[in-house]
């Protein structure tokens, strides 16, 4: 080859060169020559999906992943009877400008958050409602609270229905109603009846609209609300079906239920003398409420004022000897009261100061007994004092807050005597010894008397004792006077009768049917 065709050559390869260079970038050439390769590609506007804080990919529209997961959803929709369904709510969507990514389908992007959260992540539009615990006390003397309670539904009426359904539950609905609507009937003077003055929820309520995941436990019906919120939980509670001759009483107590609970739970009965039929199938759940619903009445009753009777001690006859000197009468008295339930259980009882009007005058007993002792006295051996007459414990009227018998699937051993003054007398109801005077956390002040027929009486929540140890007692003699110490809600008697020594081996009894009938 020539020398002048060899320059040919050269000048054609270096002007190719130049063409190359000049029609490439040179951050390329220098990243070829290095041997590193960096796209730059022009920026895109772009989104990052996080779930639960951590990036799962990106797309390029946002639109189209939430409509895909919305159509992908037609399940939920018919469950839920709802338009739309949404992303979790751990989904973040969040807008960013990117160079060099792997673009995800919505489709991939869909897989993953099944994968990861599960279809039960979904959510749907609803109401959140939550229920604040509270403070109770318990018979311990310890204070607990009760746990908060969360709850979905889709619609706030659901949740406001529920709530008159579990309160009409302890409050007749007509009342109710009437007290809404503020049309309760005056009373007139002297007249009997009950004007309810507030009706409240204990605990606080918040509701706020949000999405719920249709993994979460949605309240549907207004029937299954309803029952959460009177009976703690939506199960299937027990039954029973009604064999000839079976009265509500007796179902309740064999049940270990009281007849407000039995009620309660069988809204198609008013009271206790309801008559049932053989075959008839009636719930036995035990209520357990997830609020607290407070009520108080102003009620004016008339109630007997029992007479008393007014012991003569005479220690020239003995023990057992007693004549009548005069005979008593009953009075009626129009006795005005406030009274304060929760869950439709009396929790305090108080006379209005002044408003007790007497109807019919009392006239009390007197009667003359012997006090003269046989032998000398041994608290452990016997009870030489035999056995008088049978007189109530506290001051007349009165109001059984709480009866004998099961009480929120416990067993209440005794009678609850409420409408009582704070510091009015607390009496012996026979002859008998004292065997035990003391305090505890439970029963406050109490006194337990044994008397000579093998029966004990207890009396708690006393404010004061005026009787100790060993002591001998006579019917209506007073051992201390009425208040609320240890475990109890307002100023009340709590009144035992039992067969044998009381929680050593005693068997409980009912006072009214076993000595005050």
């Amino acid at each position: 080859m020539s020398k002048k065709q060899i320059l040919i050559v050269i000048i054609a390869f270096l002007l190719s060169c130049a063409i190359i260079f000049i029609g490439s970038n040179p951050n390329t050439i220098y990243a070829k020559i290095v041997g590193i390769y960096t796209n730059t590609n022009t920026p895109r506007q772009l989104y990052r999906i996080y779930l639960s804080g951590k990036s799962i990919g990106v797309i390029e529209s946002e639109k189209e992943l939430l409509d895909y997961i919305d159509g992908k959803q037609q399940q939920l929709k018919e469950k839920y009877q709802v338009d739309k369904v949404y992303a979790p709510n751990d989904l973040d969507i969040i807008k960013e400008i990117t160079y060099n990514e792997t673009i995800l389908s919505v489709e991939e992007i869909y897989q993953k958050i099944e994968d990861i959260m599960g279809p039960s992540s979904f959510t749907v539009d609803g109401y959140e409602i939550k229920i604040n615990g509270i403070e109770k006390s318990n018979e311990d003397g310890t204070v607990t609270t009760t746990p908060d309670i969360t709850l979905y539904v889709l619609d706030k009426d659901i949740f406001t229905n529920s709530v008159r359904k579990t309160i009409t539950a302890f409050i007749d609905s007509d009342q109710y109603d009437s007290y809404l609507n503020d049309t309760q009937k005056k009373l007139e003077e002297n007249e009997e009846g009950t004007i309810i003055e507030n009706i409240s929820i204990a605990n606080n309520i918040m509701i706020k609209e949000t999405r719920i995941p249709v993994g979460d436990m949605i309240y549907q019906t207004e029937e299954e609300l309803s029952k959460y919120l009177l009976f703690g939980t939506t199960k299937e509670q027990e039954s029973y079906i009604v064999k000839a001759g079976d009265t509500i009483e007796e179902i309740s107590y064999n049940n270990k239920l009281s007849t407000e609970e039995f009620l309660i739970a069988n809204t198609n009965f008013k009271t206790a003398q309801d008559l049932l039929y053989p075959g008839q199938v009636v719930k036995l759940g035990l209520i357990s409420p997830v609020f607290d619903l407070v009520e108080v009445e102003h009620v004016v009753s008339k109630k007997v004022k029992t007479m008393e009777t007014i012991y003569k001690n005479d220690d020239t006859q003995y023990v057992g000897y007693e004549r009548v000197e005069q005979e008593g009468q009953d009075g009626l008295e129009l006795i005005t009261q406030k009274i304060q339930l929760v869950n439709g259980e009396i929790k305090e009882i108080v006379t209005v100061p002044g408003s007790t009007v007497e109807l019919v005058p009392t006239i009390n007993k007197i009667v003359t007994r012997g006090t003269k002792q046989y032998q000398v006295y041994n608290p452990n051996i016997d009870v030489p004092v035999g056995i008088g007459s049978w007189v109530w414990p506290t001051m007349t009227p009165y109001t059984i807050s709480s009866p004998y018998g099961w009480r929120w699937g416990k067993l209440h051993e005794g009678l609850d005597i409420s409408g009582i003054t704070y510091g009015s007398a607390i009496k012996a109801v026979n002859n008998g010894v004292v065997v035990e005077s003391s305090y505890n956390s439970t029963n406050g002040n109490y006194i337990i008397i044994k008397h000579s027929n093998g029966y004990y009486t207890m009396y708690a929540h006393m404010a004061s004792r005026t009787k100790k140890y060993g002591d001998i007692v006579m019917s209506n003699d007073q051992i201390g006077t009425a208040g609320r110490s240890g475990f109890a809600s307002g100023v009340h008697l709590h009144f035992g009768l039992y067969s044998g020594y009381p929680f050593r081996g005693g068997v409980a009894l009912n006072p009214y049917t076993t000595i005050f009938r």
